[in-house]
Order: C-alpha cells, then structure tokens, then sequence
C-alpha cells in the first residue's frame, strides 16, 4: 500500500477542482451559445459534450499552475 503525502493531496486536489471549474465554464458557455442561437442543448449534445471534455482537460492541466502561483504568492 502506497501512502500519499501532503503534496501530491494538493496537486490532486488543485487539479481536480481546476478540472471541474474548466469543465463547468466551458459547458456553460457552449449550452449559452446553443441557446443564443436558438437551439436546444440537448440537441447540440456532440459539441456540447466536447467543449465539456475539452474543458475538464484544460482545467485539469491549469490546476497545478494555478497551484505554483499560488504557493509561490504566499511565500512557501
């Protein structure tokens, strides 16, 4: 049994909610702009869904950034 250390909870931690604000921002803005064109989500669920993925990514990789800066800012 492998134990985790303090810091990779924190990188896991910082990437996985990076991950799911990435996600949200970028479902949220594709499900806006079916609607401001007119069209129903539920039926633009491919691009939907691959903005969602593409957000999850982006967010998961930002998140140890994020997480450097952060540190770095606070002095540790």
């Amino acid at each position: 049994m492998r134990i985790v250390n303090a810091e990779d909870k924190s990188l896991l931690k910082w990437s996985l909610g990076s991950a799911l604000v990435g996600g949200a921002l970028f479902v949220g803005a594709s499900v806006s702009g079916a609607l401001a064109a007119g069209a129903s989500p539920v039926e633009q669920l491919g691009p939907v869904g691959a903005l969602g993925v593409i957000g999850f990514t982006v967010g998961g990789l930002v998140g140890p950034l994020v997480r450097g800066i952060a540190s770095r800012s606070r002095g540790r």
